[in-house]
């Protein structure tokens, strides 16, 4: 069954195209097959049939003007290569070679009748009837011959292979490139000397991106040679990353203000500045002159197909309105020798490029001087000096045809060497099968014009390709060679130092670009609207970078940042704390070391001065406790102005608690034991309960107690520890503080806030005390502030959501509380005895009273509770004078130390209060 679906199909074909020929036969041939001037022979033992585009046609006719000299090219060049094979004795010797030139006109019709004339056995139709019957029933003229050179396009060789492949005669095909063809399922007897569209894809792709061209515009030809090869080259472009602006596509019957069109719409997207052109010659043509006719001259860069190079070839005067431009055709090398056999043609003819460009038939050119048409050539061989001063340079393709005889003629040569060696002139006809000879000519190598010369698989020759480019060279243009790309290494290789760049009319210069946009830049990625592959260049947001082939913005993790490099990668951002060289650091640093260096003047002071009266009367252990808490207030501030660690932020949470606590918690107890004791000065003598020095020590253990536990079992709860902080994603901003919990903190702050309230409300009620003891203005003073700072640090710091703000809060509230404390309550102490140590060389007052300096001059200590409203007349007191010896400092006579001491007549006992004020 594998094998039954091809022989049906062959079947099938052979009986449509038997079909066809009887309806030819009934005058359905195109006239011109008949017409002798759109054909030229020469017979030999062996024939080659040829199908080659020589007229232009017009109206579905052809014409009698040729298309180009390119035509009589190719002609001549067969005829060439037929003339050195038939006079080698290396090759075919004894045998010679004959062909059989039919003109298709460019037109399918004219290649399906020239390919019938192909048919095998059909000449022996023209034995049954002389010419003049056989011209009647209007029966064209068939050819036998063993191969087929052609066609010219790959449309029109796709219709010639179709014949040649239900006749199972070898084709060669000198131009066609269209990919269809190297499906050999399709057309397994065609090969061809040029490398398969394919390849001219890839070439084309690789240019582009050699010259890192990003965004182009599509144009092509319909028909198997433009769509195919558009349909592979998209893909191929996505793969290296080159988008596609549009494809245009260019159909037969256009007219001029259609392709004018076609460049107005490659004008709508201004930054693809290159235009791939694959189209055949003649679309080509007409495109060129709507460059011209439209004032696009030097507007784009056209990189074009074989299609572009062969009409550069034709008329390199485009170049002037192209430069720059680069097309892709098949490497091919001059051969000398066919350069010679022209050039002596052409000065017989005396056709210089004038000439030839005149040259408008077929029968102008071979007619020449009485030559018969069809006859061979015997025309003299013109010396050097003569042929040096022809202006001629073959076209690329016509080695090619040379290099398809050649292959005919090799496979030919040892298909007979090996099957009928012994066969001379017409004998080897019989000993011929078309088939056999296939697989001859694929299996054949040898030296061409592009060197060696091999068939792959696909009967496609391996080769290499050209890449030339249109300039001005002296004010002329040319199309120049500049690269070449290896089928055998798919390697592009291009010669910078040749290539040529035109001043665009923008002004601009050197290589231009075709790009639908800038390069993003760092930080930016690419965005595809309205779903096209041109991008447009959004920012990504300060937090993200980019990925996806920066087609994506993603955030980083937090606490990481983007490197300001690429913007690829994401880094860990240092943290920003308190720091010693912060300014405000310094500034705390600074009133820390002299609060805390008054604090030990001040301990030093009390310490050395513990034994003097004024000392001694100001509670001196509530007083010690009371400096302990203003230093560890002061150190503290130290921890907050340190790096966080775990331990570092355990000792902050709970010195923050404890200090404050070791300061209010003694000056509660001292503010209560003064009020309590005047208060009851009022009612009885007795001296109220727990107003003792051990008494009040033991008080304030226990508030202290209470406060410890508290913050015990609070940071068990919630342990500070060391976190970090990032308020804003999208800022560069990340903080290292210490955590403290909330509950813990308001618990130990609300205690602390109830002992400031409770002292406020006791310098209150101790407002009006004798003048002789006013410390406790001193004290109102203090707790009043105090309760000011509390007031503003609870919301503030609560409010502030920066950690940094919080520790230079928390550090302004210790320094600020303990400087307080400090220049209120024991400052004045250290001035009083200063001022009283002062007056101590006798000239002055001996009842000096160093908190309220105002005093009568009298012999006698006045009683400074006199004018004092606290006390009703239930209470009276009496002045006692005790007296005790004492040795001076200086050990030199006695002192006489008098203690006025205040009591309750009536009260004798040894527990009764007392209000001193001493005198000396």
């Amino acid at each position: 069954m594998a094998s039954a679906a091809p022989l049906g199909q062959q079947v099938v074909t052979s009986l449509y195209l038997i079909w066809v020929l009887f309806l030819f036969g009934i005058h359905c041939f195109p006239e011109d097959v008949y017409d002798s001037k759109y054909s030229t022979r020469i017979d030999g033992d062996i024939n080659l049939g040829a199908v080659f585009s020589i007229h232009a046609s017009k109206d579905g006719r052809c014409s009698d003007s040729i298309f180009g000299f390119r035509a009589i090219e190719y002609v001549e060049a067969v005829r060439f290569a037929i003339s050195e094979i038939n006079n080698s004795s290396d090759i075919l010797s004894n045998i010679t070679l004959g062909t059989t030139i039919l003109d298709d006109c460019f037109l399918p019709s004219m290649a399906l009748a020239r390919a019938m004339q192909f048919m095998p056995e059909a000449n022996r139709l023209h034995s049954t009837c002389n010419a003049s019957s056989c011209e009647d029933r209007k029966l064209p003229r068939f050819y036998d011959v063993v191969g087929v050179l052609g066609a010219y396009t790959s449309s029109l060789s796709i219709v010639v292979a179709n014949v040649m492949t239900l006749f199972k005669i070898p084709q060669i095909s000198h131009t066609a490139t269209s990919d269809l063809l190297s499906d050999k399922t399709k057309f397994p007897y065609f090969l061809r000397m040029v490398p398969a569209d394919l390849n001219q894809v890839k070439v084309i792709a690789d240019v582009l991106q050699y010259f890192n061209w990003s965004y182009v515009s599509v144009v092509y030809s319909e028909g198997s040679y433009g769509q195919e090869s558009e349909k592979k080259l998209k893909p191929l472009l996505r793969q290296i990353d080159i988008c596609v602006a549009q494809s245009i596509e260019l159909r037969d019957g256009m007219s001029g203000e259609d392709y004018d069109d076609v460049i107005s719409s490659l004008r709508r997207y201004t930054t693809a500045k290159v235009v791939v052109l694959y189209a055949d010659i003649k679309h080509t043509t007409f495109i060129m002159k709507a460059v011209k006719r439209t004032s696009a001259s030097r507007e784009f860069i056209w990189i074009g197909s074989d299609g572009l190079s062969v009409v550069l070839n034709d008329h390199s005067d485009i170049c002037n309105d192209i430069v720059g431009s680069l097309a892709v055709r098949p490497y091919s090398s001059t051969l000398p020798t066919f350069m010679t056999y022209m050039k002596t043609h052409l000065q017989a003819r005396k056709y210089n490029e004038q000439e030839r460009r005149k040259l408008k038939s077929f029968d102008q050119w071979f007619c020449f001087e009485g030559h018969e048409h069809g006859s061979e050539e015997t025309d003299e061989i013109l010396d050097n000096s003569t042929m040096d001063r022809v202006d001629y340079i073959p076209k690329f393709a016509a080695s090619y045809v040379v290099d398809a005889v050649y292959a005919f003629a090799n496979a030919l040569d040892a298909y007979i060497k090996d099957a009928c060696p012994t066969a001379r002139g017409k004998e080897v006809q019989s000993c011929i099968n078309t088939e056999t000879l296939l697989q001859y000519v694929k299996k054949v190598e040898y030296y061409g014009s592009i060197g060696k010369i091999s068939f792959d698989q696909n009967g496609d020759v391996v080769g290499k390709l050209d890449v030339r480019q249109c300039q001005m060279v002296n004010s002329l243009p040319l199309h120049q060679n500049v690269g070449m790309w290896d089928m055998r290494t798919a390697m592009l290789n291009i010669d910078e130092t040749f290539l040529q760049w035109p001043s665009f009319t923008n002004g601009s210069e050197g290589l231009p670009l075709s790009e639908c946009a800038e390069p993003c830049g760092v930080g930016e990625i690419a965005t595809f609207p309205r779903e096209t592959c041109c991008w447009k260049c959004v920012t990504c947001k300060d937090n993200e970078v980019t990925s996806s082939n920066s087609t994506q913005c993603q955030a980083c993790d937090e606490f990481l940042w983007p490197d300001n490099q690429t913007r690829k990668t994401c880094l860990s951002v240092d943290p920003t704390y308190v720091r010693m060289a912060d300014p405000i650091a310094i500034v705390l640093f600074f009133f820390t070391i002299v609060g805390l260096s008054l604090t030990t003047f001040v301990i030093l002071f009390f310490h050395n001065f513990r034994k003097e009266r004024i000392i001694r009367s100001s509670s001196r252990e509530l007083s010690q406790m009371m400096l302990v808490g203003i230093c560890a207030a002061y150190l503290l501030v130290f921890g907050f102005l340190t790096f966080p660690n775990n331990f570092s932020c355990y000792v902050n949470n709970v010195g923050f608690s404890l200090t404050f606590t070791l300061v209010y918690v003694p000056l509660l107890v001292k503010t209560s034991r003064i009020y309590r004791i005047f208060r009851a000065g009022k009612k009885t003598t007795v001296l109220p309960r727990c107003t003792s020095s051990s008494s009040q020590v033991v008080i304030v253990t226990g508030l202290l107690t209470f406060q410890v536990i508290l913050v015990t079992v609070s940071t068990s709860l919630a342990p500070p520890r060391v976190a970090k902080s990032m308020p804003v994603r999208t800022e560069k901003f990340v903080e290292l503080y210490c955590d403290m919990p909330l509950v813990g903190l308001l618990s130990s702050l609300s205690f602390n806030l109830v002992l400031v309230i409770i002292c406020v409300f006791y310098a209150f009620k101790t407002r009006r005390l004798p003048d002789n003891y006013n410390e406790s203005r001193y004290i109102a003073f203090c707790v009043d502030t105090t309760l000011l700072v509390w007031i503003s640090f609870v919301p503030t710091y609560f409010t502030t959501s920066l950690a940094y703000y919080k520790v230079i809060i928390l550090s302004i509230a210790l320094i600020v509380n303990s400087s307080v404390c400090l220049l209120c309550l024991f400052i004045p102490k250290v001035y009083a005895l200063y001022q009283q140590k002062k007056t101590n060389s006798g000239t002055q007052d001996r009842c000096y009273n160093p908190l309220n300096t105002t005093q009568k001059e009298t012999g006698i200590c006045p009683n400074r509770f006199s004018n004092s409203d606290f006390f009703t007349s239930k209470s009276s007191f009496n002045m006692t004078e005790q007296t005790e010896n004492k040795q001076p400092a200086n050990g030199t006579g006695l002192s006489k130390h008098v203690e006025i001491v205040l009591k309750p007549e009536s009260d004798s006992s040894p527990g009764h209060s007392e209000l001193s004020v001493n005198c000396q």
